[in-house]
């Protein structure tokens, strides 16, 4: 097993990762990132809109902390945590400039930067980054590869095709961790008192999803593996209006803010009918709403149609040209036709629990972007994700700094680990579809009890499988890795989803169709000494 020191170690190559990087190694520290793909070219970033909604700080913006703070807290449905939201609300509006600084462009019309007004925004607060000179589905170049030169001029080490297999602790503090070296077939042990958690979330738990491949859950693993608290871990964001066919792209939310508007087979806007703010809807409605729509035979029949007509054809031109230039290379017209879309699961809203330096709680353990819970509650907002990753990437690396000039000397023995063992038979591949199908059939936008127990039933089986294959390929540790937090994170989500009887936000239960003040809280999760599964309830985070 091979060795190495460094102060900090950052798991995830993303936005998140990337900024928590820079901002550790600014402050003097030996930093290392790992990633098991390729650090800017993996991860949700690098399929995102690469757009941040941050608070608007023009003298006509209409925009204020207090504003940008309740639009969070009315779209996270009570779940939220007050204190992330408002330092999300106050940092955030320097998180544009931070990313100008390290090399980001952003767009501007006349010399005057472009901003946009999603759903649920109160005013125009989404400003999208240049990315004319990136593929159109890989947008997120435009944000992580300036960031990458910038960590690598300020000296970060960053391995990739390197996967975190397990944070090492003692006395719940972070003393080391464990890696594969997918090239190589090797396994690493990296000593360090601090690990800042990046690793996105877990959407790609579901077979419809949006997420790129190499996003399974790894940080909800790695924490609770380690000790840490998870909460609303039920918690995950339907993206309502994802194309499958003739392409694979999603539909920009935005767009409902201009004008675009959904129809059914039977050509009726039908979003008022589930909404009174109709297209500017919120997505966890509009997604209920599509399934609704499909489900009840009036799709065409796996698809309802997004309808762009009444869009200014200027507004499309300026805003939206790269994705009328990518549908016209298969046939369609943004303007003008009918576009097939249906929901996929999008984002994680629950993750490791964060206070507001984005500690956890394991002593030395950080987190940040998808990987943490808390900010978003029970929905999220359109773009407040790739700005979540930056503010919160940006205190992650300054509190780690802070943490590593303060940390008692790590032990000098005792903290090495073991690879954990374990493969099966069937093709991991095989049991992580499997899984990934069931989870989407039982247990994604409307959820019953019915469906919540054959889930967990699926759950278990596929377990077993896993678990009885014997010692396994060593080369698939990644993967088995992955799917065994897949499986965890599946097992979190269904046995707090049967315990959250009502519906509130992105969370539907079939047989409680409204909220109930019984449950404006949160559901944490954490491994116990014994290794059982512990659930508790805590009530609001006010």
């Amino acid at each position: 097993m091979k060795n190495g020191n460094y102060d900090a170690v950052v798991v995830g190559g993303g936005l998140a990762g990337l900024v928590a990087a820079i901002e550790a190694a600014k402050r003097g520290l030996g930093v290392l990132l790992v990633c098991k793909s390729r650090a800017g070219k993996s991860g949700n970033t690098l399929v995102s809109g690469a757009a941040l909604s941050v608070l608007n700080t023009g003298a006509k913006s209409g925009d204020s902390p207090a504003l940008l703070e309740r639009d969070i807290l009315a779209s996270g449905c009570g779940m939220n945590d007050p204190r992330l939201c408002r330092t999300f609300a106050k940092e955030s509006a320097s998180a544009v400039d931070m990313l100008k600084e390290y090399g980001v462009a952003f767009k501007e019309a006349g010399g005057i930067p472009m901003v946009k007004q999603p759903p649920g925004h109160s005013v125009p607060r989404m400003f999208p980054s240049e990315f004319r000179e990136y593929p159109y589905m890989n947008r997120g170049l435009a944000l992580t590869l300036p960031l990458v030169e910038r960590a690598e001029e300020l000296g970060v080490v960053i391995r990739n095709d390197t996967a975190a297999l397990r944070i090492l602790t003692r006395e719940n503090s972070v003393c080391g961790l464990l890696a594969w070296d997918s090239r190589t077939g090797e396994a690493l042990h990296f000593r360090t008192g601090t690990v800042i958690l990046a690793a996105g979330g877990g959407a790609g738990l579901f077979s419809m999803n949006n997420n790129t491949a190499d996003v399974s859950c790894d940080s909800f693993g790695l924490a609770y593996e380690a000790g840490a608290v998870l909460r609303d871990m039920e918690m995950v964001q339907f993206y309502p209006s994802m194309m499958y066919e003739p392409a694979r792209i999603p539909f920009s939310n935005p767009l409902f803010g201009e004008g675009a508007v959904l129809r059914n087979v039977d050509g009726e806007e039908f979003l008022s009918r589930y909404s009174p703010k109709g297209s500017r809807a919120t997505r966890d409605l509009m997604a209920r709403a599509v399934k609704h729509e499909i489900d009840e035979g009036r799709g065409n029949p796996r698809y309802v149609f997004a309808d762009c007509s009444g869009i200014p054809g200027e507004v499309l031109k300026l805003r939206y040209g790269e994705l009328s230039a990518i549908l016209s290379r298969y046939g369609l017209n943004l303007a003008k036709d009918l576009l097939q879309i249906a929901p996929s699961a999008h984002f994680y809203l629950g993750g490791v629990v964060i206070d507001r330096t984005c500690a956890t709680s394991v002593e030395g353990l950080f987190a940040c972007g998808e990987a943490a819970g808390g900010l978003h509650g029970a929905n999220r907002l359109a773009g407040i994700a790739l700005a979540e990753a930056a503010v919160f990437g940006s205190i992650a690396g300054r509190s780690a700094s802070e943490y590593f000039k303060r940390q008692p000397p790590l032990p000098s023995s005792g903290i090495s680990g073991e690879i954990p063992s374990g493969g099966a038979k069937a093709s991991l591949s095989g049991l992580t579809e499997r899984l990934r199908e069931g989870m989407w059939s039982f247990a994604s936008i409307v959820r019953s009890e019915a469906s919540l127990k054959t889930a967990a039933g699926e759950i278990e089986e596929i377990s077993r499988e896993l678990e009885s294959g014997g010692a396994g390929n060593s080369g698939d540790q990644p993967r088995l890795f992955s799917l065994r937090s897949m499986l965890l994170t599946a097992r979190m989500l269904v046995e707090c989803s049967l315990l959250r009887k009502e519906t509130r936000g992105a969370f539907c239960r079939e047989e409680y169709r409204d909220s109930s003040r019984e449950y404006a809280g949160s559901f944490l999760v954490q491994k116990t000494e014994t290794g059982a599964m512990a659930v508790r309830f805590r009530p609001n985070w006010s």
